[in-house]
């Protein structure tokens, strides 16, 4: 057995030292997150966020997340004060991410997005849509049959279950680390109480800003027409 395999078996046997190393490696994090911000916002006249990008990278913007996947991704928590100046970030994109947090969080990330954002910066926000979720449960649309029991049949849905819209909802409800799920009113309302404004509907992939051609990725990671259904996306300005 190699002595790294070994370090790794003993690391997640203890509580106590998967807890220490885990601690650790946020330090680390942390102290190499000033470099990457001032690498990133040296490189850009306009100051481009992705927060909680999981394994998405786009060209020209700068990929944050709470565990970072990639040497280019920078920490971020999106709990604490984020590590930008007040009006200071033109875009921010944030996909399918505000419903991995409790409200609260959501409505501090959601101030924190509106603080640091430029009079006349914008972000889009996309997260799935608790009324079509709902709407499963109750009958499901003849075009979103295939790709309810496609979603099932990838998370090893008994195949005589496949057609049991449940499985869908109670995944997107729970599953996967969700926590708070937003109809439109809700989000819609939360982003003006934490000071933006003119909030807009669109689809995945649409959008009349041209820096958010093309943002949407989380169809990459599940099936696009599957994502194009359950997703909620609100675009909002900084006045």
């Amino acid at each position: 057995m190699g002595a790294a395999r070994r370090v790794r078996e003993l690391v997640n046997g203890s509580p106590f030292l998967a807890q220490t190393t885990e601690s650790g490696w946020t330090l680390a994090q942390r102290a190499l997150r000033p470099a990457k911000r001032k690498r990133y916002l040296a490189s850009t006249d306009t100051v481009r966020l992705m927060i909680g990008s999981g394994p998405s990278k786009r060209e020209g913007w700068l990929a944050t997340d709470l565990i970072p996947s990639r040497p280019d991704v920078m920490l971020l928590d999106a709990s604490e004060p984020f590590p930008f100046d007040d009006a200071s970030v033109d875009r921010i994109h944030t996909e399918h991410m505000i419903e991995h947090v409790d409200h609260e969080i959501g409505t501090h990330m959601l101030a924190e997005c509106a603080r640091i954002l430029k009079p006349g910066g914008r972000i889009r926000l996309a997260t799935p849509d608790f009324d079509r979720v709902v709407a499963l449960a109750t009958g499901v649309p003849d075009d979103v049959v295939e790709l309810m029991r496609a979603s099932n049949e990838r998370n090893q849905i008994d195949p005589t279950r496949l057609d049991d819209p449940i499985w869908a909802v109670n995944r997107l409800f729970s599953g996967y680390g969700h926590k708070f799920l937003y109809t439109e009113s809700a989000l819609r309302s939360a982003m003006e109480a934490a000071g933006l404004a003119e909030v807009t509907r669109y689809e995945v992939g649409e959008s009349d800003d041209a820096e958010f051609a093309e943002a949407d990725m989380h169809g990459n990671q599940i099936a696009d027409g599957w994502n194009r259904y359950q997703t909620l996306v609100l675009e909002a300005t900084k006045p």
